[in-house]
C-alpha cells in the first residue's frame, strides 16, 4: 500500500512541477493547451471513426491493385511483410485480397473495386471534413456532400502517397542511405499533407499555420511506416495461421487507428498554433 501512495506522491510532485513550468514557459503552456483541446473535440474518437473509414477506402483499394493497376503479379506472390514494404499497410490488405483473386477473377475485382473505391473515397472526404471542421471550431453546422472532383482529388492525394514512398524507398536503395530515404520522406511527405491540409477547413489560416501538423504528419507516418514493416507486417505473417483474419484485421486496425491519431493531432496543432498566434496579435 505505501507503494502505491509513494506513486501517488510522485505523481502530484510531477504535476505540481509542469504547472509550474507551464506559467514559466509559453512552449510548455502550449503542449497543455494542444492536450486539452485534443480531449475538448474527443481526438481519440474522432481517430477510431476515422480509422474505420480508412479501412473501409483500403479494402477496394486492394482490390483495383490487384485487378489491374499493375502491383498484382508482385503482391500476389510476396509475404506480407515484403507487401507493406512496397504499399504500407495496405500491401497487409491488398496481400489477403490476392489469395483469393486469380485469373480471370481479377477483372471482376477491378470492375467492383473501382465504383466502391469512389464511394469510399467519398466517405472518408467527408469525414476528414468533419473532423478538421470540429477541431478548428468551424461556426458551419451542414456539412455539403463532396463534389466528383473533390473526392478525386483526395484519391489523387492518397495514391500520390503511396508513390511518396516508393520513391524514398528507391532514394535509400540508389544512395544506400537509410537517413537520406528517412529526409526524403519526411521533407516530401510534409509538403503533400501541406497540400491535403490547404484543400481541408482551416478557417481563415495562411498557409504557413499548416506546417507544423505537416511536419508532425510527416514525422508520424516516417516512425509508422517503419513500425508497420519492421514490427506489424512480420505479427501480421506469425499470426495468419494462428488468428487468420482476425489477426491480420487486428494488426491492421492498429496500424490505421495510429495514422489517424496523427491526423487529429496534426489538426490540432496548427489549429491551437494559430489561435495562439492571433490572441498574440490581439494582446500586442
Amino acid at each position: 500500500m505505501s507503494r502505491i501512495d509513494d506513486l501517488k506522491a510522485q505523481a502530484k510532485r510531477y504535476q505540481e512541477r509542469a504547472e509550474a513550468m507551464r506559467a514559466e514557459h509559453g512552449s510548455v503552456d502550449a503542449i497543455f493547451v494542444i492536450a486539452d483541446r485534443d480531449v475538448d473535440v474527443g481526438g481519440g474518437m474522432m481517430a477510431g471513426a476515422l480509422a474505420y473509414r480508412l479501412f473501409i477506402w483500403l479494402l477496394p483499394l486492394a482490390l483495383v491493385f490487384v485487378g489491374g493497376i499493375g502491383l498484382s503479379a508482385s503482391v500476389a506472390s510476396d509475404s506480407p511483410t515484403t507487401a507493406a514494404r512496397a504499399l504500407g499497410l495496405s500491401g497487409i490488405v491488398a496481400n489477403s485480397v490476392a489469395e483469393a483473386t486469380h485469373g480471370t477473377a481479377r477483372w471482376y475485382a477491378l470492375l467492383i473495386g473501382i465504383p466502391i473505391l469512389l464511394w469510399a473515397s467519398r466517405g472518408l472526404l467527408k469525414a476528414l471534413v468533419v473532423i478538421h471542421r470540429l477541431v478548428w471550431g468551424d461556426p458551419r453546422t451542414s456539412v455539403r456532400k463532396p463534389t466528383v472532383v473533390a473526392t478525386l482529388q483526395l484519391l489523387a492525394f492518397l495514391i500520390l502517397y503511396f508513390a511518396i514512398r516508393e520513391l524514398a524507398r528507391w532514394v535509400g536503395l540508389w544512395t544506400g542511405s537509410v537517413a537520406l530515404r528517412i529526409l526524403t520522406g519526411v521533407v516530401v511527405v510534409a509538403v503533400w499533407w501541406l497540400f491535403v491540409s490547404l484543400r481541408l477547413p482551416h478557417r481563415d489560416a495562411p498557409w504557413r499555420y499548416l506546417v507544423p501538423g505537416a511536419v508532425l504528419m510527416s514525422i508520424g507516418l516516417e516512425l509508422l511506416a517503419d513500425i508497420g514493416t519492421y514490427l506489424i507486417a512480420p505479427r501480421v505473417e506469425s499470426s495468419q495461421s494462428t488468428y487468420g483474419a482476425l489477426g491480420i484485421a487486428a494488426a491492421l486496425l492498429f496500424g490505421l487507428y495510429l495514422i489517424s491519431r496523427m491526423v487529429v493531432a496534426s489538426a490540432v496543432l496548427n489549429a491551437t498554433v494559430w489561435e495562439r498566434r492571433l490572441e498574440h496579435d490581439r494582446a500586442g
